[in-house]
């Protein structure tokens, strides 16, 4: 049989917030927070590693496509990726990876994005795609879609995060709840809460155990549809590494 290709993109995107007991209060001044903004844009890394097909075997029109839309999303070519996507969904009607891809290429270009009014366009067009769909019982569309409210709530954490921080909780533990192997769920949930954690100058050894419970199923992950979601592991290896 061929070799598929897989994706693996990984974010580390949260922002760094903190409460009170009584009111909601920014844990940095807004200069560190704009610094801490631009930091968390450029710590989106996306890396597409293709893996080419046996001879023996042609690869279908559908993988051929998509490996089309891999491409172009490595080269930066966000437009072009998410219009051939769009193509490939309407093609695939029965099959959701290839408008989960372009909810996405979306979604993390919004985390890059400078232009506050083109980082608006990418979070609302991946944010309808997701709300259009029949997929909320898939436990890989719940993790795109809390990754989908973090980037909205990136674009000013001092006033979205006690708002938006438990949606994103919510949609992690639903994720978790419907499949408990999804390492992507598990990762997302434990660096979310370890991110504000560090605000409360509280310990996050369990949130590292959780990380460490990721990776295991991450080892454990057999992907056997094309273009299946296995990304996280290497983020996953470097939170390790960074728990004390």
């Amino acid at each position: 049989m061929p070799v598929h290709p897989k994706l693996f993109p990984f974010v580390s995107c949260y922002p760094q917030f903190h409460w009170s007991s009584t009111k909601y209060e920014p844990a940095i001044e807004e200069s560190k927070m704009l610094t801490t903004k631009r930091k968390i844009m450029k710590s989106i890394i996306i890396a597409i590693i293709c893996f080419i097909s046996s001879s023996t075997f042609a690869q279908s029109n559908y993988e051929k496509s998509m490996g089309q839309a891999m491409g172009l999303w490595q080269s930066g070519e966000i437009q072009k990726a998410s219009a051939l996507l769009e193509r490939i969904a309407q093609a695939e009607k029965d099959n959701w990876i290839p408008t989960y891809y372009q909810a996405m290429i979306l979604t993390t270009a919004a985390f890059r994005e400078k232009n506050k009014e083109t980082q608006a366009k990418y979070i609302e067009s991946a944010e309808d795609i997701l709300n259009n769909s029949t997929q909320d019982n898939n436990s890989e569309w719940l993790v795109l879609r809390a990754m989908n409210k973090t980037a909205l709530m990136v674009t000013d954490p001092m006033t979205k995060a006690k708002e938006l921080s438990p949606v994103i909780i919510g949609l992690y533990k639903k994720a978790l709840a419907i499949t408990p192997s999804n390492p992507r769920a598990m990762l997302g949930l434990a660096e979310f809460q370890m991110n504000a954690k560090k605000y409360f100058n509280q310990d996050s050894s369990k949130e590292c155990e959780d990380v460490k419970k990721a990776l295991s199923l991450f080892n454990e992950e057999k992907v056997t549809v094309p273009f299946s979601p296995s990304w996280g592991k290497d983020r996953a290896e470097q939170i390790l590494k960074e728990c004390k």
